[in-house]
């Protein structure tokens, strides 16, 4: 690394760094303002902010794009505004020779974008979800199972739904709860023929997976039967439910907001031969963008260099904030412009991302070699 190299590196990380922070502040401000409009009493100040900060390392994985474009930005324009870009070009340095400058500072995004996204953000948003539903549910769900506070119920407020296609018809399942043991709550269960007819529903209290047979023990079990000339109802003592799912599939299913999970969650998500290719299209969409966010940070950093180089390079620092963010919005309005085309128009979701990225790779290129 040369000493061009170090000098770059140090002040864009300052800057990116700085950027983050103030991002971040400004979205746990928001953040907290919109926590503490739950309407529960169990659900205060102090929960709010333990929620929040367990969930901080998501929000900065989300904000770590723009602020790389932002960083960036403001970095090279400080040594524009202070000629010390000027002096770099007049050495002979090409504007080729300082992106690949940036490359170990892009290198260091990256390297933190893949601690938060595969290691912090799912532990935090896992513990956040958790620590906010113990207190706005308190032990509701535990009590289902006789299960103590050391136990808590890691699913989201609305349940999980489940579904299974088979040759006889098809199965949905709600379960209200799962704890960190494995252990379900508040189970139903439907059951449908081929012409989508209800034929049977099952409530259970709780529910315990064999490993072993790969299925669930339900227990106490209200069934109710539709048959063509009658609806007969009992209650069994338990019930096996065959389906395969284990306990930590389904704790990934809990979270099954794709923003929320790990490429490899996400992989084993998509990879399962009953989701339909509508329901997928978010995880494979979500998939893509964490696979391709080498590809993002070099359209990012390659367009603040062709902005500082270019209509920028005699701004004071304010006009570059403010182009910067309408910039960073631009991408992002990019990004939600092409993602629908992967389900309206079966557009491959790897190409919905890529767009973006080319679009402004391609911009950048361009006004770098007009002011070349």
């Amino acid at each position: 690394m040369t000493l061009l190299d170090r000098y770059l590196t140090r002040q864009c990380v300052a800057a990116i760094a700085t950027v983050i922070g103030v991002l971040s502040a400004l979205t746990l401000l928001f953040a907290l303002i919109e926590e503490l409009d739950e309407d529960n009493a169990n659900y205060g100040f102090a929960q709010a902010i333990e929620y929040l900060l367990l969930t901080m390392p998501r929000r900065i994985e989300e904000l770590l794009s723009y602020g790389v474009f932002i960083g960036l930005l403001l970095a090279l324009g400080n040594l524009a505004e202070g000629g010390e870009l000027t002096a770099i070009r007049a050495a002979g340095v090409s504007p080729r020779r300082i992106m690949i400058a940036l490359l170990p500072t892009l290198g260091i995004c990256l390297a933190l974008n893949l601690v938060l996204s595969e290691i912090l953000s799912p532990a935090g948003e896992r513990a956040g979800v958790q620590s906010k539903q113990q207190a706005l549910l308190g032990e509701s769900l535990g009590q289902a199972i006789n299960h103590s506070a050391a136990n808590p119920f890691i699913t989201p407020k609305d349940g999980v739904w489940l579904r299974r296609s088979f040759a006889s018809g098809s199965e949905f399942a709600h379960i209200g709860g799962i704890d960190q043991q494995g252990h379900l709550a508040h189970i139903h269960v439907y059951q449908l023929n081929v012409l989508n007819h209800l034929v049977a529903t099952r409530q259970a209290v709780s529910g315990t997976f064999d490993a072993e047979k790969s299925h669930w023990l339900l227990h106490q079990v209200a069934t109710t039967e539709l048959k063509e000339r009658a609806v007969e109802s009992f209650d069994e003592k338990t019930w096996v439910w065959a389906n395969p799912v284990n306990p930590e599939q389904l704790a990934t299913q809990a979270f099954s907001d794709p923003r929320k999970m790990t490429v490899v969650q996400m992989w084993q998500y998509l990879s399962r031969a009953e989701q339909h290719h509508m329901a997928s299209v978010p995880f494979e969409l979500a998939f893509w963008r964490k696979m391709l966010i080498p590809l993002t940070y070099l359209s990012m950093a390659l367009m603040a260099l062709a902005v500082v180089i270019g209509p920028l390079r005699h701004t004071g620092i304010g006009q570059r904030l403010t182009v910067g963010l309408f910039i960073g919005l631009g991408f992002k309005y990019l990004q939600d412009l092409f993602a629908p085309t992967a389900a309206v128009f079966n557009v491959p979701s790897l190409l919905a991302v890529m767009i973006p990225a080319l679009i402004y790779l391609a911009v950048a290129q361009r006004m770098i070699r007009n002011n070349a």
